[in-house]
């Protein structure tokens, strides 16, 4: 397994050198501005038995993704709850695809169009629901976004630009509404703080006490998301 990385150099950064694996699989080491380069080639060397450990990890969750068939009995994540589809005739002006009684309801003669229907689905009760969220945590940390928009992005769950305008990923509204609050938080407080800095991570703290856990699970878990 031949590894590689992306050098990011910060002149923030004081001391430490990091490494990270990103969802997509990149990784990245972090250093100081003037690390000399044999110094982050003996750090990433050492991290050498872990990084493949970490990418085998991600190999593996990655072939837990299996495309979507859209059969009676398949399961679907919505607020992290997984619920059952099941496929079956519908009237003509009855909608495709319905969310009833703790089930997705697919018509038969949709089943092809069934991923582009969910898409649909899931990026309308995104926006709902996200736009809520972003509503009632500017109020509680006093912040004003310039605006929120709803991505497509596979892995990149929210993000927040220099004039604080705020992009959530659609696959969201997939996961657990803990995760999607921490998230949604997570980009509000870059409105005051443009990096990942202790005082970040302290005004994510305020809100969202136990925010460790809710990236955990997007680490460990945000592969489901994917999965359509």
């Amino acid at each position: 397994m031949k590894l590689d990385y992306l050098l990011v150099r910060s002149k923030k950064r004081k001391k430490t050198i990091s490494l990270q694996v990103k969802a997509d699989g990149t990784t990245v080491v972090y250093a100081p501005y003037r690390t000399p380069l044999v110094e982050i080639a003996n750090f990433f060397n050492k991290k050498k038995r872990w990084l493949r450990l970490k990418i085998e990890e991600r190999e593996k969750r990655l072939k837990e993704i299996k495309p979507k068939e859209y059969l009676t009995g398949e399961i679907f994540l919505y607020l992290g709850i997984p619920y059952q589809l099941k496929i079956e005739d519908k009237s003509d002006g009855c909608d495709s695809l319905t969310f009833f009684a703790g089930k997705f309801v697919l018509a038969r003669d949709r089943v092809h169009q069934g991923r582009r229907l969910f898409t649909e689905w899931y990026k309308k009760r995104s926006r709902e629901y996200i736009e809520e969220m972003v509503n009632r945590y500017s109020q509680t940390l006093g912040l004003n976004p310039g605006g929120i928009r709803i991505s497509n992005a596979l892995c990149r769950w929210g993000s927040c630009s220099s004039d604080n305008h705020l992009s959530f990923s659609w696959r969201l509204i997939m996961a657990p509404c803990s995760v999607i609050d921490y998230v949604v938080v997570h980009e509000l407080a870059h409105m005051k703080e443009k990096n990942h800095s202790t005082r970040f991570w302290s005004l994510v703290a305020k809100t969202i006490p136990d925010y460790k856990k809710q990236r955990l699970w997007l680490k460990e878990n945000g592969h489901l998301l994917t999965a359509l």
